[in-house]
This record gives structure tokens, C-alpha cells and sequence, in this order.
């Protein structure tokens, strides 16, 4: 039996437009209804045929965004910067989010090649394997074009927006050099991003290029998460020789090690310098000192849609991948100008 939109919504006893809204991704649905409405798509192999994608957009020009969350003020701003764009050319955006996991997003991709998007735009899974490239490929030989932002694939061939991550960090801890610190720790990411990777190839380079010692156990590897920065900022403040200065690799690490430094009466600034990813708009209200890399995360959403928004209209011409890094700024506290 070939199940219909309507079946499912029937099924989990709903209307066609929460289910609609489930299957984008958009809108608000209960827990439960979204859990059961899930299982029933699963359950039946349900894909959107076009008459059901038209009956869910209402729109004949579509493209998919797939992005790990929407919380992170990072992927709130690139969302931002795409739907700017693709609202310029009547482009309606279906968003999708996968939480990290590469279950789910290969579910998504399946989705959005059943919907025939005119194209994706995407920031693979962090714990990828090479099943991410291998389903970006599959989309592309299905003639929908593929544009990464912020995160590649080992062995791709896509385009993609990314900044200057070995640069960032490199220019970060020289700042923190310049200021006089020589006891720099870094929380880094996992060892398995290449993200991560890039920025601590910038952490290692420019304190060998400075002549001072990294100390193994001033690096302490994060989960890109605000426990993990609250653990690592706590093992490193908890030792008898502890640093005057910390670098977090990401904005969530970062306001980990604000969490605990806050809680246990450091003065940032003062008793121990941070630096991290993107400036998160609460700190000056709470007088805090930070000094932050500022991705351009607006700009990074706009770039990837008018890539893919070119790829689409040369209709796969001039296949070689394009790769746009962009650069970053430093913001620099007022007690480190």
C-alpha cells in the first residue's frame, strides 16, 4: 500500500498541515505528535510525491538547508543570511535540523531528493562517516547541487563557504601572546573534526612561532558544548600551576568556561583572560570581559545561497567545486586593547 499524506495524517489522528509542518520541519508541533507522526513515516517508507510536496509548500521552487540546530546563535545567523537571500529570489526554504546525527540526516537528504529541491545547502553531521559524502554525491548525480557551509567531507568535491579556522585561533592566542600571557590553555574540539583540527594546527603553530611551551595538560579536549567547557575550565583553574589565559575553540566551550569561572569568583579579565568563538550578545550586560573571534555568519548564508543559487542556474556547468574561505575579526576586550 502506497501511503499518501493524508494517510498519515489519519493515522496519527492529526490534520495534513501538522504533518506537513513535521515533515519541513517548520513550524510548532507537540513532542508527541511529532514522535508519533515520525514513527508513522518511518513505519509506512513515506515519501513526498510531487503532488504532496505541492500540497505541503504551496511553492514550486524549493531548496533544503540542513543544519545541525537552530539554537546556536552561529546557525541562527547563517539561517538568517540564507533566507535573506533566497526571499530576494522567491525561494522558499525548507529548513531541516539533524541534531549531529548522520542517521538522521542521510533520512533528510532522502526526503528532500524525493521533494526535487532545486538544491541543498548543509553543515554535515560533526561525527560523520564517509556515508555523508557518499549520500552529498548520490544528490548531486540526482541533478540537485550541493553546497557545504562551515563544516567539509573527507574526499568531497562540493562547494562550499567556510572561514579561516587555522588563521582565527592563530590570531587569537598571538593576541593573548601580545598582552603577555605566556601560560595559554586551549579547550579544543573533538579530535576527529576537521574543523577542530584546522584550529588547533593555528593554537600550536603560533605558540611554537612565539618560542613558548604548550603544556599537555592545558589541552583539554571539548565535546563543542557548554558542560564540556565547564569541565575543562575546571580541571585547568583546579591546578597548582594553572593558566592565565584560555582559548575555547567554540561559542558554546566558551560560556561553559564563563559558567564556571562566574560560579567560583575568577575575575575574567583580571584573574584569567578568555577567548573564544562569536560574541554572545548577554555578556557586556553582565560586565564580562571577553575577547571573541567574530565569524561573519550573516555573510557565510548569503555566499552559500548565491553558490547554489548560481550551480542551479548553469544547470551543473563548470562542475569544478568552488571554495570560499572567509576571513574573521577580532574583538578585543577593553582591559586587553
Amino acid at each position: 500500500m502506497s501511503f499518501t499524506i493524508k494517510d498519515i495524517a489519519e493515522k496519527a489522528g492529526v490534520s495534513v498541515a501538522t504533518v506537513s509542518r513535521v515533515i519541513n520541519g517548520s513550524g510548532y508541533v507537540s513532542e508527541k505528535n511529532k514522535k508519533n507522526i515520525e514513527e508513522i513515516i518511518q513505519e509506512s517508507n513515506y515519501c513526498p510525491n510531487a503532488a504532496a510536496r505541492s500540497l505541503i509548500t504551496q511553492a514550486s521552487d524549493m531548496i533544503g538547508l540542513v543544519m545541525p540546530e537552530r539554537v546556536n546563535p552561529f546557525f541562527v545567523k547563517v539561517y538568517d543570511g540564507v533566507t535573506r537571500k533566497a526571499d530576494e529570489e522567491n525561494i522558499t526554504v525548507l529548513f531541516y535540523k539533524t541534531g549531529d546525527d548522520e542517521k538522521k540526516q542521510g533520512e533528510i537528504l532522502k526526503q528532500l531528493k524525493a521533494q526535487n529541491v532545486k538544491g541543498i545547502l548543509i553543515t554535515p553531521s560533526l561525527y560523520q562517516t564517509s556515508a555523508t559524502r557518499k549520500m552529498l554525491e548520490a544528490v548531486e548525480r540526482a541533478g540537485i547541487p550541493v553546497v557545504l557551509i562551515d563544516r567539509d567531507t573527507e574526499g568531497g568535491d562540493f562547494d562550499a563557504v567556510f572561514i579561516d579556522n587555522k588563521g582565527a585561533i592563530y590570531k587569537a592566542t598571538e593576541q593573548l601572546i601580545q598582552a603577555g600571557h605566556t601560560k595559554i590553555a586551549a579547550v579544543t574540539s573533538p579530535d576527529f573534526s576537521r574543523v577542530g583540527a584546522r584550529r588547533q594546527d593555528g593554537f600550536l603553530e603560533c605558540m611554537k612561532k612565539h618560542e613558548l611551551e604548550v603544556c599537555p595538560d592545558w589541552v583539554i579536549e571539548g565535546e563543542l558544548s557548554v558542560e564540556s567547557g565547564y569541565e575543562a575550565c575546571k580541571r585547568l583553574m583546579e591546578m597548582e600551576n594553572s593558566p592565565t589565559a584560555i582559548v575555547a575553540f567554540s561559542s558554546s566551550e566558551l560560556i561553559g568556561c564563563v559558567k564556571y569561572l562566574n560560579e567560583t569568583g575568577y575575575r575574567i579579565g583580571r584573574d584569567v583572560c578568555l577567548f573564544g568563538f562569536d560574541d554572545i550578545g548577554t555578556f557586556p550586560d553582565f560586565g564580562l570581559q571577553l575577547s571573541t573571534i567574530e565569524r561573519p555568519m550573516r555573510e557565510m548564508g548569503e555566499m552559500a545561497f548565491e553558490l547554489l543559487w548560481e550551480r542551479i542556474h548553469n544547470g551543473g556547468k563548470n562542475k569544478r567545486s568552488r571554495e570560499i574561505i572567509l576571513p574573521t575579526n577580532i574583538k578585543l576586550a577593553e582591559n586587553q586593547k
